[in-house]
């Protein structure tokens, strides 16, 4: 969408937001309404939105910012009437991909929620260091414990999709 479209979904788009930041887990924020359209306006044709319409409605949206060689994703929405259905998430990753290699970026920074499906389309985990430090050191004391909830550590199985297994000969 360009920015004009941007503006007029913009209820639609937060609508669709809000359905999936809702659903999370563990929120840190809350993105404001105008969030996508002034991204839009800032970045310009660095920030993609794509939309998946269905019988002229918005259904689900996605959106990235092209970083130099990187294409960072970016929020996105969708109609959980529509998700399972239509695996409106997974077919997101894989668009995401696409444009990635059509435009011929070097990564794709698919963000560290979603492991395991982000994994099923080729993703691979990387840690990120967090450092954090209140002048108050028995803040920071008291404050560990807190960080440590919530980001809290989660088992999921990684998928290699493009490790091709051998075959058993007898």
């Amino acid at each position: 969408l360009d920015l004009e479209e941007i503006k007029d979904q913009e209820k639609e788009l937060d609508s669709l937001y809000y359905s999936v930041s809702n659903k999370a887990k563990f929120n840190s924020f809350i993105l404001p309404s105008n969030h996508i359209f002034e991204m839009k306006k800032a970045l310009k044709e660095e920030f993609k939105l794509k939309a998946f319409i269905l019988d002229n409605k918005l259904i689900g949206f996605y959106s990235m910012i092209q970083n130099g060689k990187q294409l960072e994703t970016y929020f996105l929405g969708y109609d959980h009437a529509h998700q399972y259905k239509r695996q409106l998430y997974l077919n997101m990753l894989y668009r995401m991909l696409e444009h990635a290699i059509e435009n011929k970026f070097e990564n794709v920074v698919y963000a560290r929620t979603a492991m395991e499906i982000k994994s099923s389309v080729g993703a691979k985990p990387y840690p990120m260091i967090m450092y954090m430090a209140h002048t108050n050191k028995l803040l920071n004391i008291l404050f560990k414990p807190v960080f440590n909830f919530i980001n809290p550590k989660i088992e999921w199985e990684e998928r290699h999709p493009f490790v091709q297994r051998r075959q058993k000969t007898t």
